[in-house]
């Protein structure tokens, strides 16, 4: 297994947790999360409040899939609405690699 010396974190990644709505009672509305709860307007501010926040000695190990080893971090993030919340982060170093790549940010369910 190879350790991660940097970050990569897309802006397509950040602009997904901005846009993406699903169903009534289907999963989490992350939109909802970043956009009204969290108060972000933009995925620059997004990638920039999670990339402020993380190191690489944060990234716990939490297994493997065919692309790599998976990795989370859990950072406190206070939006631009003055909200703050526990955030678990999830990363993906693919094999032969040492580049931890964003994959998704979700509330902590445990942490408020």
């Amino acid at each position: 297994m190879t350790s991660a010396t940097r970050f990569e974190f897309a802006l397509a990644k950040a602009e997904y947790l901005l846009t993406h709505k699903t169903n009534p009672g289907v999963g989490g509305d992350k939109q909802n999360f970043w956009r009204i709860y969290m108060g972000f307007e933009s995925a620059e501010a997004v990638r920039e409040a999670i990339l402020s926040k993380v190191s690489l000695p944060m990234l716990q190990l939490q297994g493997k899939n065919n692309f790599g080893h998976l990795y989370r971090a859990y950072v406190r993030i206070t939006g631009p609405a003055g909200m703050s919340r526990r955030i678990r982060t999830v990363w993906i170093v693919r094999f032969n690699e040492d580049i931890a790549r964003f994959v998704t940010a979700v509330p902590d369910r445990l942490g408020g």
